[in-house]
């Protein structure tokens, strides 16, 4: 995957970074990771999305952002899989449990598709392999 951002110049950012943030002990380490993260980003994906850690959004966005529809946000909410602050109409979804609920997805993801590695060997069948529902 190509990032917004050359591994050569991500190199010369994350240097020309630290150079920045040793002249300013006053920065704390929190935010020279998240710097450090940014780049590593950029490096990696050609998209990337920046918010403050209080920062809330609608369902749309972070429909957007997963990649599904509102109704699987709302659904998701409504669930309680996702916490949201609701008032009489809307739903507003803090930055920081679209990123706990992103993590908690893809540890499960991960889990499931190493279950499933773990279950086909050399020794399955070829028709025990590919299933359908």
């Amino acid at each position: 995957m190509a990032g917004a951002i050359t591994h050569d110049k991500a190199s010369q950012l994350r240097d020309a970074v630290d150079e920045a943030l040793r002249a300013a002990p006053e920065v704390t380490d929190s935010a020279r990771a998240a710097f450090a993260r940014l780049v590593d980003v950029l490096e990696s994906s050609d998209d990337a999305v920046v918010f403050p850690a209080e920062a809330t959004i609608s369902t749309s966005q972070a429909a957007a952002l997963l990649g599904v529809s509102r109704m699987t946000v709302v659904r998701l909410v409504d669930r309680g899989e996702m916490r949201a602050e609701t008032s009489a109409v809307h739903r507003r979804i803090p930055v920081a449990e679209l990123a706990r609920y992103q993590a908690v997805t893809q540890t499960r993801r991960r889990s499931a598709m190493a279950k499933l590695a773990g279950d086909v060997t050399e020794d399955t069948p070829a028709d025990r392999v590919i299933e359908t529902r």
